[in-house]
């Protein structure tokens, strides 16, 4: 666990040079940890004692190896890394939890590009850091409109919607140059 005590679920692939082969050379050769279906059949190798990297300050990795069988008779497989321990976090229950994020994400992704028109972004890009943080801070923004508006504190009058949108607009403008002759 890290300094923030929060768990880490995360894909691993080549990413990690040292780690990823290691479960790779692992779990090769090895009968699946457990078996399972979860909609489809699912095999899972998991393991809790491999070594962090340099910069991991936990005392041990948690990597799951999981390969899902599909009817149409297609396998995925996928590597993830997790400082949940198995006695917090069964096999099964990580493997559903790596699947809903996978959910999630499609979900998110498809509903964007087909929705709203929304292509693909490289999320390490310095534009699309800005922009996160940007559509961040505008999210603020109107979440603070709303509870201006509709949940009534302090002392300052109920605006109107109109009212907040102007109020708004012009605190995004330039502060008047004072003349000062």
């Amino acid at each position: 666990m890290g300094d923030l005590y929060l768990r880490v679920v995360a894909r691993l692939k080549g990413n990690l040079p040292e780690l990823f082969p290691a479960a790779q050379k692992r779990f090769q050769g090895q009968p699946p940890t457990r078996c399972f279906w979860e909609g489809d059949r699912v095999e899972v190798w998991d393991a809790d004692d491999f070594g962090p990297w340099d910069t991991l300050r936990w005392q041990t990795v948690r990597v799951l190896r999981y390969r899902q069988h599909k009817p149409d008779g297609t396998v995925c497989q996928a590597f993830w890394l997790t400082g949940f321990p198995p006695r917090q976090l069964s096999s099964r229950s990580l493997f559903c939890l790596v699947q809903s994020r996978w959910e999630v994400e499609n979900q998110g992704f498809n509903d964007a590009k087909n929705r709203y028109g929304l292509e693909h972004i490289c999320h390490h890009h310095a534009n699309s850091l800005l922009l996160v943080w940007l559509i961040t801070c505008l999210a603020l923004t109107v979440e603070h409109l709303y509870h201006l508006r509709y949940l009534h504190r302090g002392t300052h009058p109920v605006r109107s919607a109109i009212e907040l949108v102007c109020l708004f607009r012009l605190s995004l403008a330039s502060p008047p140059h004072l003349d000062s002759s």
